[in-house]
């Protein structure tokens, strides 16, 4: 069994350097329609010994589904270096072993023992790996796979870790330190003509800390690349040497010249780097906040709507200040700023209440979203992003003699109030005609706008007051409909 030895620089950080120790990684590129092609690093730290013999392991390694072994792997494999590398780091030998899986859950143990000194042995597990079918229809990614080192592959020799026009070199550990700063990442993309038309795509590529935030250390990066076939292959190299020690998510993203994100894939690294001092935010520049916060990572779109959006809950003078940013800069600056002062969680790094904020904007978009009009720019979109999710929505549909209307309630608002919004144009959009709510929209003879026979119900004669809403009332219960809560 071929295996290949390499300098392992933060060993004394994770490990005991008398024991044998084994990690486990694993990752999956697509074979075909139907089964994925799942690649199984590993790598053996022998421990300190003062054995002169050839370094000799027995290994097991058994993959289960729903409990049941469907292979069962036990092999030998020698190394021949020299367990402490010139420099007096410990060797890790590391092996790759590959298998062709049906989509499914999975558990992998894999078990290593010295065969020279029998008392050392390890083991791990990774359970619930889940292989994923590959949509052969819309473009899709592959795992991301982390190494310690990527160059272009030897043509006249076959390297273990070789794919495509690269060898790959695993970091199993997924864990980065001051003498081990690089990042190297490998990945394929698939189906790119499934979706573009043009001769380029985008890759984007951002580092999110424990938080979920951006740092502004290491701002996302975006690659333009020139398609030359249905697939691609995606490698590169970012360095750690201004991160805080900590857990990160990488994650790439395929994107269009609209920054609109086509395929996703993501995948977390460890950094141990005491050399970095964390500054404290308070000290940094307004723009360097910004650029560690979530309005760093919004596309153009994105950005455009929730600008526009934050509209609905200014006063008149700052809307004009709104109105009046007139570069992408200015605009996440502002939203920073704003967003910092209204956060209901001030104490904590990220903005919880922009972060509700997008949750807003982006539900409305892609729930009410009408003709050439935005979600955002709706009704029905003002009033989520404003006073946020109702606590009831009741639904009148096919009603008799009348077109399509809704009832959002909220009892958290002025003891509870209610927003009608019905069908009043020919295109089907929802409006909003009536609500109890002070300072919004107030017509008691809403139930008129959606009567779809001429003369209207009758009621936009009478009077206000009590016969009117008895009216009202007749005509929800002559056709056995629910009275709208708080609907006075």
């Amino acid at each position: 069994m071929f295996s290949v030895a390499f300098s392992l620089f933060f060993a004394g950080n994770l490990f005991c350097q008398n024991k044998l120790s084994v990690s486990m990684d694993i990752s999956q590129f697509r074979f075909n329609a139907d089964s994925s092609l799942v690649e199984v690093y590993y790598g053996i730290l022998p421990g300190e010994s003062n054995d002169s013999s050839v370094a000799s392991y027995a290994l097991s390694l058994s993959i289960t589904e729903n409990k049941t072994e469907i292979i069962k792997n036990i092999w030998k494999i020698q190394d021949q270096s020299s367990p402490v590398s010139e420099e007096g780091k410990q060797q890790m030998v590391l092996d790759v072993m590959r298998y062709i899986l049906a989509p499914g859950t999975y558990d992998f143990k894999l078990i290593v023992k010295s065969l020279i000194q029998s008392e050392k042995m390890d083991s791990m597990e990774i359970r619930k790996f889940v292989v994923r079918k590959f949509n052969t229809e819309k473009i899709s990614t592959s795992d991301i796979e982390l190494a310690q080192n990527i160059t272009p592959r030897n043509p006249n020799e076959k390297g273990a870790f070789d794919k495509n026009k690269f060898s790959v070199q695993p970091n199993v550990l997924s864990y980065y330190d001051a003498e081990n700063q690089n990042v190297y990442y490998y990945f394929e993309i698939y189906n790119l003509l499934k979706k573009f038309r043009g001769k380029f795509f985008s890759v984007k590529r951002t580092v999110l800390d424990g938080h979920g935030l951006p740092l502004y250390t290491l701002p996302s990066y975006v690659k333009k690349k020139r398609i030359r076939g249905n697939d691609d292959v995606e490698v590169g190299m970012f360095s750690i040497a201004n991160l805080p020690s900590g857990k990160y998510l990488l994650h790439f993203a395929v994107i269009d010249s609209n920054e609109k994100e086509m395929a996703a894939t993501n995948t977390n690294f460890y950094v141990h780097n005491q050399q970095f001092v964390v500054p404290d935010r308070e000290g940094l520049t307004l723009e360097q906040q910004m650029a560690s916060s979530e309005i760093a990572l919004l596309s153009q779109e994105l950005l455009d709507n929730i600008i526009n959006a934050t509209k609905y809950l200014v006063d008149v003078q700052e809307k004009k200040v709104v109105s009046s940013l007139d570069n992408e800069k200015a605009k996440r600056i502002y939203l920073y700023r704003y967003w910092k002062e209204h956060d209901d969680q001030p104490d904590t790094p990220a903005l919880e209440s922009f972060r509700e904020m997008i949750r807003r904007v982006q539900y409305s978009n892609s729930n009410f979203r009408h003709v050439k009009k935005a979600g955002w720019d709706s009704d029905r979109g003002r009033i989520l992003i404003t006073y946020g999710k109702p606590s009831e929505i009741q639904y009148y549909t096919n009603v008799p003699d009348f077109k399509e209307f809704q009832a959002w309630s909220y009892d958290n608002i002025e003891s509870g109030v209610v927003f009608i919004f019905g069908v009043i144009g020919g295109f089907g959009d929802l409006r909003l005609l009536h609500s109890t709510k002070t300072g919004e929209t107030n017509n008691i003879y809403w139930l008129d706008l959606l009567k779809v026979s001429e003369g209207g119900t009758g009621i936009s004669g009478m009077g206000h007051g009590s016969e009117q809403r008895q009216e009202v009332k007749d005509i929800f219960r002559s056709l056995n409909l629910e009275w709208p809560r708080y609907l006075k």
